[in-house]
This record gives C-alpha cells, structure tokens and sequence, in this order.
C-alpha cells in the first residue's frame, strides 16, 4: 500500500512535468493572471489605507505602502506561526481540536491585518498631543513678542526660531511657505492643522485671521486660544492621573478578595463537610 502511494506520487509529478514540457505557455499565463490580482489588490490596499488614514500618516511620518507591507507581513508571520504551533503540540502528544487551530489562525491573521492601523493611529495621537502642548507654548511666546512692540510676522518667525523639536520644526516649515508663497502665515497654518488634523490649530489661525492682522486684537484673540489650549492640556493631565490613580486601586481590590477567599475558605469547607 505504502508502495503504491509512492508511485502514484512519482507519476503525478512525472505527468506534470511532461504537461509542463508540452504546454509550458499553460502555467505561465496563469502566472501572470495571478501576478496582476496581486498588484492590483495591493494597490486598493494602499489607496485604502491613504484615504482612511491619511492625517494619522502624515503626521507620524509612515507611508501608505510601509503600513501595507506591514499588514502583509504580520499577515504572513501569524499565518505561518499558528500552524507552527499546531504541529509542535502534536510532537508534544498534545491534543487540539482542528476547529481550535482554525479559530486561532483567523484571529491570529485579523489581528496582524489591523495591529499597524492602531499602531499607526497610538503615534498619531501622542504626537497630536505633543503639538498642542508647544503650540500653546508658541502662541505664548508669539503674545510676549507683539506686546513687546515686534510685528505679527516678526513675532511669529522669532517664536518659531526659539523652540526646538518636531512641532516647532512644522510651525517654521509652514512660515516658510507662507513667505515663499507670499500669504498670510496663519494660512499656512490652518493648512497644517488640516493636514494633520489638529483641529485647534486650524481654529487658532481661523480666529486670528478674523481679529485681524495687527493691534491689539491680535494679541487679545492669542492669549484667549494660548489659555484655552493650556486648560485643555490640564484638563487632560488631571483625568489621566485620576485614571491610573483609580487603575492602581484594582490590585489592592483584587488582593483584598483573595485575602478574605484564602480565610474563609477553612470555614466553607468545614461547614460543607458537616453535611
């Protein structure tokens, strides 16, 4: 029997290699059929994943093509390695139901299919958080240079040339288009908050550029926003702090259970094993 299997595997491969020699054109066009779903699926992927998350990308430096690769690939890892594991609990004399393996290999793959969209969008908010906190800074040196008697533009050059780091580093990107384009600065910044979906950026240079583009009000309109963001950011810090306060109360809640399960125990089964 184990002799017949092997020569009917020999002849099958022996058939197909002759079917290979006679038609080679036969596998070849099936090949480059297959070639073109691939390319084509991978660039509604990519136009996919552009469109729905073009801010997250843009403001955390990825391309759409890396967060497809990335896809693929935790695709391929967690599809290779769920079988992987199957078969070494089968050396192990490890018993797993197909239907198990099966269920695993799907979450397995969704996960890796969605785990770079939520590391993708984890980047993108830390780094929107991160530029608010130096705008509201920037908006506080911008309003300490015009009471000083300096120009909006001047002003805002010199605030942006005092700071350091990524966000500040946008804010000069986007002066620098601003005067190189000949527009008004807070143009480009309500761009900039646009592309990156920074809302309170793009609210920031809309009210501004309705206070107008000098005086008083100016000053007045960017100490209102710079307090504002300030309190927001507080606001935030407080009710993370309060999170991780109430989140530190869990363990003990957890300890104390356990502690009153491991006296009363004794008891219970006393009372039980009287029956």
């Amino acid at each position: 029997m184990k002799n017949s299997s092997i020569l009917s595997l020999f002849g099958a491969i022996c058939g197909l290699g002759a079917f290979c020699l006679v038609r080679p054109g036969v596998f070849s066009r099936h090949v480059i059929r297959l070639k073109t779903c691939f390319e084509n699926g991978l660039l509604w992927l990519i136009t996919r994943a552009q469109a729905r998350h073009r801010a997250d990308l843009a403001i955390a430096g990825f391309q759409a093509s890396e967060m497809v690769v990335q896809k693929l690939s935790a695709m391929l890892i967690a599809g290779v390695a769920i079988p992987g594991f199957a078969i070494i609990l089968s050396f192990l004399s490890i018993e797993i139901s197909l239907s198990i393996v099966f269920l695993m290999f799907i979450a397995a793959v969704t996960l890796g299919f969605f785990y770079p969209d939520s590391r993708v969008r984890s980047i993108a908010t830390s780094r929107r958080h991160d530029f608010l906190h130096a705008f509201s800074s920037y908006l506080d040196l911008v309003n300490v240079l015009l009471a000083g008697g300096s120009g909006t533009e001047t002003a805002l050059i010199a605030a942006a040339e005092a700071g350091d780091g990524w966000s500040f580093s946008e804010i000069r990107g986007a002066l620098t288009r601003a005067r190189s384009a000949r527009r008004s600065p807070w143009v480009e910044l309500a761009a900039l908050g646009n592309t990156y979906n920074i809302a309170e950026l793009a609210e920031v240079a809309g009210s501004v550029q309705l206070a107008g583009e000098h005086g008083a009000r100016i000053r007045s309109s960017l100490s209102a926003r710079a307090d504002s963001l300030r309190n927001r950011h507080m606001g935030e810090i407080e009710a993370n702090a309060q999170s991780a306060t109430e989140r530190m109360g869990v363990p003990m809640v957890l300890l104390f259970v356990a502690f009153i399960a491991l006296i009363g125990y004794p008891a219970i089964h006393t009372v039980l094993g009287s029956f």
